[in-house]
């Protein structure tokens, strides 16, 4: 295995940089406004609340743990939760994650970011 350590973070690069293209702009459009629960965008001016986030971080845990990897990890939260937000609406960066998930959920934020092998969502 210690031959694929090489190519773990260009591979990372890749799927960051494929996740990070507006490839399908049409395929989400939005005409009717928000549509969550929430329905109305939190105090600090991100679309997602950060109980939102975290829920859906503490449903990625079973799928981080089951990958077996940091690099898999990291690949697989970075194109996963890219996607899910990109469903929600403007995509904050990592510091936004970051303050979010250390407000409402540390305990989870810390197990999801020792998966991947990180010390912050800002390296997504």
């Amino acid at each position: 295995m210690s031959t694929f350590r090489p190519l773990a973070p260009a591979l990372c690069l890749v799927l960051a940089l494929t996740a990070c293209t507006e490839a399908e702009p049409a395929a989400v459009p939005d005409t009717t406004g928000p549509t969550s629960a929430a329905g109305s965008v939190p105090a600090d001016g991100s679309p997602v609340s950060a109980k939102e986030v975290c829920a859906y971080l503490d449903g990625q845990v079973p799928t981080l743990k089951g990958i077996g990897s940091e690099t898999g990890a990291m690949a697989n939260l970075t194109v996963n939760l890219y996607s899910w937000y990109e469903k929600q609406g403007p995509v904050p960066n990592g510091r936004e994650i970051d303050d979010q998930t250390r407000k409402e959920c540390p305990a989870t934020r810390t197990e999801v970011l020792k998966l991947a092998g990180m010390e912050s969502f800002e390296r997504l």
